[in-house]
């Protein structure tokens, strides 16, 4: 199973999808606006959101323990 991170997920359409074919788990999510990541809250709790891909970095990301395909 591969494992995503979602940039500019918005509200995780395509988390959603990726997700039911079976073969990718979604790991973090980053998204700026406050009402879709309330969304991807309740529809991903314990997912990791970052709120600016701007300052989101691999050692953010590492130190977090996130690690993706």
């Amino acid at each position: 199973m591969l494992q995503t991170l979602d940039l500019f997920a918005g509200i995780g359409g395509f988390a959603l999808g990726l997700e039911r074919t079976g073969g990718f788990k979604t790991v973090a999510f980053c998204e700026i606006e406050p009402y879709p990541r309330a969304v991807l809250a309740k529809h991903w709790p314990g997912v990791k959101q970052y709120d600016d891909v701007r300052t989101l970095t691999g050692t953010q990301l590492e130190a977090d323990g996130i690690a993706v395909d």
